[in-house]
């Protein structure tokens, strides 16, 4: 049985739309507009990266630019979860990365949320799953995997740092797997516990 995962879902309609420039129908109509959770601070860097940061989401990243936060809380049979999002359209590349604050009271299987994002996500956007690995990354639970597209690939990172998943996505045009943007990116991710 597959656990709801609501980022999963988020981050690959997100991906669509700043890929897209477009909503898909299925998607649900935008929350009332909320002051931002998260206080983003980034910092230019000499190779014209920032350092991007997020107080409230315990993470600190370099991307080519500062991305625009997405925040929305939903309803479930668990009790309410939101969902946080940041977004970065870049001149060939995507970046994404998300996380959820659950109900105190939901009690998830930890390796499931883990396999059922990596299949929400994949799902969402319409591809084929390529390859998959668990690891542990910085001492935390974590799987890592690609997907194409019929024009793009997908390398993506999902984290569980306490009771919070994360997931770290870059979209690169189709053999742009191995640029060095994808490993900046992903080596620069850390979160911590709060």
């Amino acid at each position: 049985m597959k656990s709801r995962f609501g980022l999963s879902i988020l981050l690959g309609l997100a991906l669509c739309t700043a890929l897209y420039g477009q909503e898909h129908s299925n998607r649900p109509s935008p929350p009332p507009q909320t002051t931002p959770t998260a206080t983003p601070n980034a910092t230019d860097r000499a190779d014209g990266w920032v350092n991007f940061s997020s107080t409230d989401g315990l993470f600190t990243v370099l991307m080519p630019d500062t991305p625009t936060e997405k925040t929305e809380t939903t309803q479930s049979e668990h009790g309410p979860y939101t969902t946080h999002l940041f977004v970065l359209r870049g001149e060939s590349n995507v970046f994404l990365i998300g996380w959820v604050d659950y109900d105190p009271s939901f009690n998830f299987n930890r390796q499931a949320e883990l396999e059922a994002n990596r299949d929400n996500f994949v799902k969402g956007i319409n591809a084929t799953l390529r390859t998959t690995r668990s690891l542990t990354l910085s001492g935390y639970s974590a799987i890592e995997f690609t997907a194409d597209t019929a024009d793009r690939t997908f390398l993506s990172r999902v984290y569980m740092v306490g009771r919070r998943p994360y997931q770290i996505v870059i979209g690169v045009p189709k053999g742009g797997e191995d640029s060095s943007d994808a490993t900046k990116f992903f080596n620069s991710f850390k979160v911590r516990l709060r």
